[in-house]
């Protein structure tokens, strides 16, 4: 009898284990689902702010204007044949000595184009320290972003002059239940990086047009007042 209750006890206790596995592993299947999901919804994101920018420089003909001088606080811009290029500088000074500069940090970003649509986004983070003698800097290719998706966005790491990644593209960085470091990426880093530079890019568009706005409307008071004397 003894060894029939042995017997059922194991039996129970392999029912219950076997239960609170399966729930367990429903568990980690649904938030896998939802950090799939999440990710998703973040692409959608990325996109809106690559479009975004893309409407930008089609809709205030970026590319056509060659005389761009009001520009945002530690903020400079250039045009090739092919892209913008917009870069933010921010600067450490020395404690001790503020005329010196202890550390410069930037973020930048290329923006390909023709005018009308764009082609390619590349990116870098730097960081340069003036008195180690080291640069830190992440570069950021994303070779499609108007197309939903971000799988094919590479990085390119250097920290303190070496080498640690290159070339890595986002689907291949870890994104378990644990370790959310790719949905991390691109809630935390890509869409704020896009909004600012959506933001100062709209900034200067606008600015230009209000400044050529404004001439415009001086010249005509101008003409206007001339009349009044023959």
């Amino acid at each position: 009898m003894r060894k029939f209750y042995l017997i059922l006890f194991i039996i129970v206790s392999m029912i219950i284990t076997a239960g609170v596995f399966s729930q367990e592993t429903k568990k980690d299947s649904l938030e896998s689902e939802a950090l799939v999901n999440e990710g998703k919804q973040l692409d959608q994101e990325i996109l809106t702010f690559c479009k975004r920018i893309e409407e930008t420089v089609s809709k205030y003909k970026l590319m056509s204007l060659k005389d761009i001088r009001l520009l945002p606080y530690q903020v400079s811009y250039s045009q090739g044949n092919d892209y913008i290029y917009i870069e933010k500088h921010f600067f450490i000074k020395d404690d001790l000595v503020p005329s010196k500069v202890r550390i410069k940090k930037l973020k930048a970003i290329k923006i390909f184009t023709n005018g009308t649509t764009v082609s390619r986004f590349e990116s870098v983070i730097r960081e340069e320290n003036y008195y180690e003698n080291t640069v830190s800097e992440v570069k950021i290719s994303d070779p499609s972003p108007t197309a939903l998706g971000s799988d094919d966005i590479m990085f390119s790491y250097i920290r303190e002059n070496k080498v640690i990644l290159h070339d890595k593209q986002l689907s291949q960085v870890k994104n378990s239940t644990a370790f959310p470091i790719q949905n991390q990426l691109k809630r935390e880093f890509y869409i704020p990086h896009l909004m600012y530079f959506y933001d100062v890019l709209l900034n200067i568009a606008e600015t230009y047009y209000k400044g050529m706005k404004d001439v415009d409307s001086t010249m005509t008071e101008f003409l206007k007042d001339s009349t009044k004397y023959y």
